[in-house]
């Protein structure tokens, strides 16, 4: 699957009130190669070079799509501007060409190479890098055609993948820049990560554990236990149990925390 100055008026989205300011960066782009193309040797170096400035804005909203991922957001600034100068130098102006049309899939290529092949911090199968990429293209898309934020079950359709595929590579997001295991938990700031692993080897407390928490499972409300079953057996995200049961991510997560704090008094009781 496959940003204006202005306000954005009524009804219209900051996506499309963006477009047309992308579009006479462009044509200036465009202009600049065009005169670069029949110019003497001695003046096209200096109008690509003009070409490069006058498209570095193109590049960076572009860029930005993929910002707030794991990499540090100069990095993918860099690299897509890496790809807008690549563009610019590889581009041979024609009758039936333009330049946005050929800068914009390099520089996206740019930006994909660089997190396939340099931004894991732990890197996963390849197969689960380039589910997660054709996830991240298409997302933001079908946020827009839904009007509500894709599950796992849109995304698999969209994407002609199994839903067991897309749940695989949502795993992996943290690959980029995976959690510390001394990080506090969030919902409660005193325990750790680490503190919330099971310790393989201790197998009779899992069990103590284990029979202290069935009860209090099973005098929960069905929504809690559906949550529970979403979240933590199917892996579900906030986000797609929320649209399921009709309320926010918020909402879930604070039912979450309420419902941890259940199993938290029985094990300390």
């Amino acid at each position: 699957m496959a940003i204006s100055d202005s306000v954005p008026q009524p009804g219209t989205s900051v996506r499309h009130q963006a477009r047309p300011l992308r579009d006479q960066q462009a044509t200036e782009v465009e202009r600049l190669l065009r005169l670069a193309a029949g110019a003497p040797e001695y003046q096209k170096a200096r109008l690509l070079e003009e070409a490069i400035l006058a498209g570095m804005p193109m590049a960076r909203t572009l860029a930005a799509r993929y910002c707030r991922r794991g990499v540090d957001t100069e990095d993918v600034h860099q690299v897509a501007c890496v790809g807008l100068v690549k563009a610019v130098r590889g581009y041979r102006p024609g009758d039936d060409t333009d330049f946005r049309s050929y800068a914009l899939p390099t520089i996206r290529g740019e930006i994909r190479r660089y997190f396939r092949d340099r931004a894991w911090m732990v890197r996963p199968p390849r197969n689960i890098q380039d589910v997660q990429s054709a996830i991240n293209a298409a997302e933001g898309e079908l946020a827009l055609l839904l009007q509500r934020w894709p599950t796992a079950d849109d995304l698999a359709t969209a994407l002609d993948l199994s839903v067991a595929e897309i749940l695989d590579a949502q795993r992996a997001q943290g690959c980029f820049h995976p959690t510390s295991l001394d990080a506090n938990v969030v919902a409660s700031p005193t325990l750790s990560l680490a503190n919330t692993i099971a310790d393989e080897r201790d197998t009779y407390e899992l069990v103590d554990d284990v029979e202290a928490l069935r009860p209090v499972v099973a005098d929960l409300p069905d929504r809690a236990r559906l949550i529970l079953h979403r979240r933590f057996v199917e892996h579900r995200t906030q986000a797609e149990i929320g649209a399921e049961i009709g309320v926010s991510q918020m909402q879930v997560s604070r039912l979450l925390h309420e419902i941890m704090q259940l199993f938290r008094a029985a094990l300390t009781a």
